[in-house]
C-alpha cells in the first residue's frame, strides 16, 4: 500500500453532523484549518473514511471535498504560523500511526 498526501474540505451545514465529521477526519490526519484536514493514507483507507463520512452527512446541504496531493506538489508547501512545526513533519499525520 503506498501512502498518498490528501487535502480534505469540508463545509457542514448542521452543528451535530459537523462534530461527526470533524471526530471522523481527527482519528484520519491533521486539522490544519477549522475545516481542513492533512491525512496521508493509501487509497483504500481514504475510501473507508468516505464512506463513514457518507453515512454522516446530508448530501443536499452539506459539502466533502477530497484532494490528493502528489508527492512533488506536497514537497513544496510552506508552512507559516501556528503549528508551523507539526505541519511540516508528517510523522503527525501519518495514517500508519492510528
Amino acid at each position: 500500500m503506498d501512502n498518498k498526501h490528501w487535502l480534505i474540505l469540508y463545509d457542514i451545514r448542521e452543528e451535530k453532523r459537523l462534530v461527526k465529521v470533524a471526530s471522523v477526519l481527527e482519528s484520519y490526519g491533521y486539522r490544519v484549518q477549522k475545516s481542513v484536514f492533512e491525512a496521508t493514507a493509501p487509497d483504500n483507507v481514504i475510501k473507508e473514511l468516505i464512506k463513514r463520512i457518507e453515512s454522516i452527512i446530508e448530501v443536499e446541504t452539506d459539502f466533502v471535498l477530497c484532494f490528493e496531493i502528489c508527492e512533488r506538489d506536497w514537497q513544496k508547501k510552506e508552512v507559516y504560523g501556528k503549528d508551523k512545526d507539526k505541519q511540516n513533519n508528517d510523522e503527525n499525520f501519518n495514517i500508519d500511526k492510528i
